[in-house]
């Protein structure tokens, strides 16, 4: 593994799928001398539960009942086990998975959507095997874990990584292109995809449908993607550019990515199983990909359009130019035009305008104050894009980064928490153990990165926010035992 842990430290964080997994075999047990002696109930949790590194071996081996037991450990981090719960914020988690035969079951949609990204292994080359067949048998000499599971980097230097990944910044066209690929893959004329169960292409659904065509995305594709799969593009599209040395995503990093992240989780109609494709769905679904790109391009005079609304400038004519193209396309017809028509209105645009003066001339308290005025007005036309607005422009005036040892987390808490008594509790918590915690209040925003509780372990400390965010900014540049990042 990545971390240099032993071959009998991984076997301890493997679950080895097979269809008699119980409940107690797969999270924990109860402390049984205790429970008889006190009547006390004291969960033990498995060490797949507990550790960092997480394998399931033949995960379509687990019953749909073992499935469910997992899924709240993918979806929200936390496992439950009689009254206990116990939350594992940071893991990495793997899984392999056999052809479908005998004693294997169906993975639920639920269950495959929690898995973020999937790879495809084909069988060994010649070359390949002929590598393998001349070394060592490890059934009669062992594994050299020293050749076989080598060091790459700690779980600290990875929580380190992580960090610097989701700091990339994230442009207007990919925005653009990763909710294209999400909405293509959903939309439909003539029904809700996500809420019909039997209506599907497959069944009929796009019969005399103008949009049956070789160039549209709806009629390939049964089932659709869920938000998770745009967050995990963007966290996998990130990665992929922090490996190459990039300093931003572009779209063909995406689409390099997109295929892996979104194979395992989608229902294609039985076009994937003709030539040249013969069910091969990460090739079916690049090919998908080129059309989406495709159409992203030409739909990219929209996207400008639909800026200028945005940003409270539109031109004569714009809307009457953006309806021309709602007929031929449904991420036009079913997102771009009802948005617009929405804040196509003095109130919305006088707005906007004062958003963008007051981030040109630097006016943190003006958008601070929008921002706070925005979050009461729950009425206010397109009010989540607009205080997402006043906080990215917040933060771009005010992010400051800082980095420090964790041995000082008590000092950097006392004086944090001597200016500012609300930060108490959370900087406590925050700092309790290797994790990313966000702490919010209504004028500052601070990111805390926790890489381990060893006294040289590196801990980031991220602040953004209004003129709170300026003070503590202050009040940490002060200090000597942290360095500001650049």
């Amino acid at each position: 593994m990545f971390t240099s842990q032993t071959l009998s430290e991984i076997e301890n964080s493997i679950i080895r799928g097979h269809p008699q997994l119980t409940e107690e075999k797969l999270v924990g047990t109860l402390k049984l001398g205790k429970l008889m002696k006190d009547g006390e109930e004291e969960v033990v949790w498995r060490d797949f539960v507990r550790n960092f590194w997480k394998i399931i071996d033949e995960v379509n081996r687990l019953t749909p009942y073992a499935q469910d037991i997992l899924l709240s450990l993918l979806a929200e981090g936390t496992v439950k086990y009689y009254d206990s719960v116990t939350t594992i914020s940071k893991y990495c988690l793997y899984a392999t998975i056999n052809p479908q035969d005998v004693g294997t079951f169906e993975l639920s949609e639920p269950f495959l959507d929690r898995f973020g990204i999937s790879i495809p292994i084909s069988m060994p080359a010649s070359h390949d095997l002929q590598l393998i067949l001349t070394g060592k048998d490890e059934k009669y000499s062992g594994y050299d874990e020293l050749i076989q599971v080598p060091k790459i980097l700690t779980i600290e230097e990875l929580m380190g990584v992580w960090y610097y990944v989701n700091k990339i910044p994230l442009e207007t066209e990919v925005n653009n292109y990763i909710h294209a690929i999400i909405r293509e893959f959903t939309l439909c004329e003539r029904v809700d995809k996500g809420n019909t169960e039997n209506l599907k292409p497959s069944t009929g659904l796009c019969s005399g449908c103008h949009f049956n065509t070789d160039l549209n995305i709806c009629n390939k594709i049964d089932s659709i993607l869920s938000v998770r799969v745009a967050k995990d593009l963007l966290r996998y599209s990130k990665a992929l550019a922090w490996l190459l040395g990039l300093e931003k995503i572009d779209i063909n990093i995406v689409n390099t990515i997109a295929p892996y992240v979104i194979s395992h989780r989608v229902a294609y109609t039985r076009e994937i199983d003709k030539a040249p494709y013969w069910g091969n769905k990460y090739g079916f679904s690049k090919h998908v990909l080129t059309l989406i790109q495709k159409n992203f391009r030409t739909r990219s005079p929209l996207y400008q359009i639909v800026g200028r609304f945005r940003d409270g400038n539109p031109n004569t004519g714009d809307i009457t130019e953006l309806k021309k193209h709602q007929k031929n396309d449904l991420i036009v017809k079913f997102d771009l035009v009802p948005f617009v028509s929405d804040i196509n209105n003095k109130t919305y645009s006088s707005l906007a305008q004062n958003i963008q003066n007051s981030a040109n001339i630097n006016d943190i308290e003006t958008l601070a104050q929008i921002r706070n005025d925005l979050v009461k007005n729950i009425d206010f036309p397109n009010r989540a894009d607009l205080i997402n607005w006043c906080n990215r422009e917040l933060y771009k005036q005010t992010v400051t980064d800082f980095i420090f040892k964790y041995q000082y987390h008590d000092d950097i808490w006392a004086d944090i928490a001597a200016e500012f008594h609300n930060l108490d509790e959370p900087l406590k918590e925050s700092f309790k153990k290797m994790q990313t915690k966000q702490i919010r209040t209504e004028d500052m925003l601070i990111e805390i990165n926790v890489t381990g509780i060893q006294e040289d372990s590196i801990v980031h400390m991220q602040i953004s926010g209004g003129s709170e965010a300026l003070k503590l900014r202050g009040i940490l540049e002060k200090l000597d035992y942290i360095e500001k990042e650049v």
